[in-house]
């Protein structure tokens, strides 16, 4: 009977406490944004995008960069052997792209995937940084300067990422994953760099590394899932601090189609449980306080996937047999107030940046359920993959990004 009422518990407890640790990290965090730091010169650094069937989205991410005024650049495309026209778009691009800045045109022999493909762009960098971008994502015109500007703030950053802003919002899933990417993935990254000083992860769409670190610790590893969480820890175990400023920006393409977003999210998860299942001897043993409290609560979020499960089934068989409805009404009402809480600190801290319509806060009702609810399958789902090992390799799929 004890084990059952701390599993109700916990599956109760647990939403509610990260969404209060969440609220409270993400609106003191402000007081990192207060004073931004301000580049005296200007390090070269290295854009790099790799592409893989990009022929829909490339002409506008590149006139995005070209459009840049930092004034120290070199970009580098790496095309990973794609099978439509994105190698000769982009040889059409070079034809008339501004000479100001180096470009550069990198066709792979043979597909590798992401990690490869970055790999190979690293060899060949001139820059002190590397800005590695998605081939769909338009960079907002002051973000190199940002993230340069903290990665020269201090010697031991060895990355920092920016903020994703869903461009695509056309359809329910796509204002769904706006308000997420504001209203929660903003604001667990805000509270991970203000509490912790170190975030769980980069986000591979705008992410600028320190070159030497990037070097140090053998660039990315193309047999993982997801080779952006891979290299974040890595860098944590070379000593490097990864942090988060959310004012430098990428407009960003997100999957249209429920099934597409469950695959790209089982990825994720899976990418996290290597990261755990990797590092979780080195935390434990004598890894940093702050890493045991992020790989402890990537913990703690998989045994919520468990408990919820377990408690739904209980609660569904006690139901049927008692043959009435209970509900926790008090707790239902503290839980959606928090999360509105959290929604409306995302929002005041977003500062317009997202751009959020009134038709896109009309959805937070569904969206506190859609962010449960997903993370919940995707958890699951990954954990039966690991368990089984029916993971793969870092390799491209043509993704739904709604285009």
């Amino acid at each position: 009977m004890f084990l059952l009422k701390f599993i109700d518990y916990y599956t109760i407890g647990y939403p509610i406490l990260m969404s209060i640790l969440w609220s409270v990290g993400a609106y003191f965090s402000r007081i990192k944004y207060t004073k931004q730091e301000s580049l005296k010169s200007y390090p070269k650094v290295s854009i790099v995008l790799s592409a893989y069937n990009e022929e829909e989205t490339i002409q506008e991410a590149m006139s995005a960069l070209e459009q840049l005024a930092y004034p120290n650049l070199e970009i580098i495309v790496v095309d990973d052997k794609s099978t439509d026209n994105t190698l000769m778009l982009l040889e059409q691009i070079k034809q008339g792209f501004s000479k100001e800045k180096e470009l550069r045109i990198l066709a792979q022999q043979k597909n590798g995937g992401k990690a490869t493909a970055l790999n190979t762009a690293l060899e060949m960098v001139s820059g002190k940084y590397l800005l590695v971008l998605d081939a769909d994502a338009l960079l907002a015109p002051n973000s190199v300067e940002i993230l340069a500007a903290e990665l020269e703030s201090s010697s031991i950053i060895g990355a920092v990422t920016g903020k994703p802003v869903v461009r695509n919002r056309s359809t329910l899933l796509g204002k769904l994953q706006t308000l997420e990417y504001v209203g929660i993935i903003d604001g667990i990254k805000r509270t991970q760099t203000f509490m912790l000083g170190a975030i769980m992860t980069v986000s591979g769409v705008i992410v600028m590394y320190r070159v030497s670190s990037l070097k140090e610790v053998g660039g990315f590893n193309p047999e993982v899932m997801t080779e952006d969480i891979d290299v974040t820890w890595k860098l944590h175990r070379a000593g490097w601090r990864v942090t988060y400023n959310c004012r430098a920006l990428s407009y960003i393409l997100v999957p249209e189609r429920y099934f597409s977003l469950l695959k790209q999210r089982k990825r994720w998860s899976i990418g996290g449980l290597e990261v755990l299942l990797g590092n979780f001897s080195w935390v434990m043993g004598g890894g940093d306080l702050n890493y045991k409290l992020l790989l402890g609560e990537m913990i703690l979020s998989h045994l919520w996937g468990g408990t919820f499960v377990f408690s739904t089934f209980n609660y569904l068989v006690a139901t049927y047999f008692r043959q009435e409805l209970h509900v926790a009404g008090g707790v239902v009402v503290l839980f959606i107030l928090l999360s509105i809480l959290l929604f409306w600190i995302g929002v005041n801290g977003d500062e317009n940046d997202s751009q959020l319509k009134l038709q896109d806060k009309l959805t937070v009702p569904v969206y506190l359920m859609f962010y449960w609810l997903t993370n919940l399958i995707s958890a699951i789902s990954s954990e039966f993959a690991v368990i089984t090992g029916k993971t793969s390799k870092g390799k491209w799929e043509s993704p739904d990004r709604g285009v």
